[in-house]
């Protein structure tokens, strides 16, 4: 496998509508939802079909709620299906930083529902008959030296919170250990096939009652009888309350969260099937900025790289770019040892990325009933799964003491809601300091 690295050249081109589907879109089939005809009513209505959307409809339904899931596409067709199939706990923050922003006690209820999460959608696609759809394999963190007390000290913290997980220099495969000597592996992390996951997800939702019209974008949000209308082209939507869980695209409804939660592009690939893939874990370098892993199928999937044109990521279009893609060839040449292999599949997603890295969930401030859950900053399979159950905790009285300090109201000055940029720039570029270039 080894020999010259290859450079990515084919130019992207065409509408959005042109995205290539993930890997895991193209490998399975859907027979899908109808569009939502004329006019009803629910209790609740959930825009956008993804994890998050579905775990909201699911546990609402579960409890007792009348709900309708609206997609523009289809289950799973946004993030929730494109991104690379990681599950892990936490946030897109370290448990310091975290702590920093909504205390340490909530910083680790949230750590700590992430990893209980786990278990539950193991548990979940077990019981809908796919167990599959998600893995526990463990995920292994690999550090160059100038990330290595950063990473050791990660691990010092979080064992002394419970969490399990240990230095783990042997398992840093041999290809890659001269330039990556460090790693931590945290074995209850898990991989996940993320299309077949949320698609468990949304059967359990619709057994549990709940309406999935898919092929329905909507158009508005607005006050209407009893509460909100959910304006779609064939038909709309009466609900006392409605859920906006779009994720990277969340500010196109729900204009008062632009800058507040805004899209960034993940780009992935998927090689053919291999002999080898280098790597046996889910594995992360490069300060996460680079994250691979291997599939059932034997194929290699690695994403991120976005720091080769970081500018041109700060967008919502799903389509893969050449600086990116070649990046990411570039890596599995000369970090993995992997020349010549064949790309089979390209492709990317809009995630949503918040102002302070954190998940923003619950009612929007001035706009009773109308609740996001959004802005999971690159680690959404499992805050989606964990956000969207909150959002249906509170909606139907039930205890969510974690949903207080994630409310989009911890941006809100004078009552209306500001953006902060200078402190989403002050953590990012802590983590990108190091990988661009002077």
């Amino acid at each position: 496998m080894r020999g010259a690295c290859p450079e990515y050249r084919h130019k992207s081109t065409g509408s959005e509508s042109e995205a290539p589907p993930s890997l895991w879109q193209a490998q399975h089939d859907w027979a899908g939802h109808p569009p939502l005809e004329g006019r009803i009513a629910a209790d609740v209505a959930v825009v956008g079909a993804g994890v998050t959307g579905c775990a909201c409809a699911w546990r609402l339904a579960a409890g007792g709620a009348t709900v309708v899931l609206l997609d523009a596409a289809e289950v799973a067709a946004g993030a929730s299906g494109r991104n690379g199939g990681f599950a892990s706990a936490g946030t897109g923050l370290g448990l310091e930083d975290a702590a920093a922003l909504i205390g340490e006690p909530s910083a680790l209820a949230l750590l700590r529902a992430t990893d209980a999460a786990l278990d539950e959608m193991l548990a979940l696609a077990a019981d809908r008959g796919d167990p599959g759809a998600i893995e526990r394999t463990g995920s292994l963190w690999i550090a160059a030296p100038d990330e290595a007390d950063d990473l050791h000290a990660a691990v010092a913290r979080l064992r002394g919170v419970g969490v399990d997980c240990r230095d783990a220099a042997e398992l840093v495969p041999a290809p890659m250990r001269d330039r990556y000597p460090h790693a931590a592996l945290f074995p209850r992390d898990c991989r996940t096939d993320p299309v077949r996951f949320v698609r468990a997800l949304a059967g359990a939702a619709a057994e549990a009652g709940a309406r999935i019209h898919e092929r329905s974008p909507v158009m508005a949000i607005e006050p209407g009888p009893g509460g909100w209308r959910v304006r779609t082209p064939a038909g709309d939507v009466d609900a006392g309350a409605v859920v906006v869980a779009c994720d990277g695209r969340t500010a196109r409804l729900v204009p008062a969260l632009e800058g507040i939660v805004y899209p960034v592009r993940g780009q992935m690939l998927a090689t053919a099937p291999l002999p080898d893939t280098v790597i046996t874990l889910p594995t992360h370098s490069d300060h996460g900025f680079v994250y691979a892993r291997p599939t059932a199928d034997g194929r290699l999937a690695i994403g991120g790289c976005r720091s080769a044109d970081l500018a041109a990521e700060y967008t919502d279009d799903q389509r893969p770019t050449p600086p990116v893609q070649a990046a990411l060839e570039r890596f599995m040449c000369e970090r993995m040892g992997l020349a010549g292999v064949r790309v089979a599949h390209r492709w990317a997603g809009t995630m949503g990325f918040s102002a302070d890295l954190l998940p923003v969930v619950g009612e929007l401030p001035g706009a009773p009933g109308l609740h996001v859950s959004c802005g999971y900053s690159g680690v959404g399979n499992v805050q989606g799964f964990v956000c969207g159950g909150l959002l249906a905790d509170g909606l139907l009285g039930r205890p969510a003491p974690l949903t207080p300090p994630l409310s989009p109201g911890r941006f809100a000055v004078g009552g209306r809601l500001r953006p902060a940029p200078r402190l989403r720039e002050q953590v990012e570029s802590r983590r990108l300091r190091q990988i661009l270039p002077a």
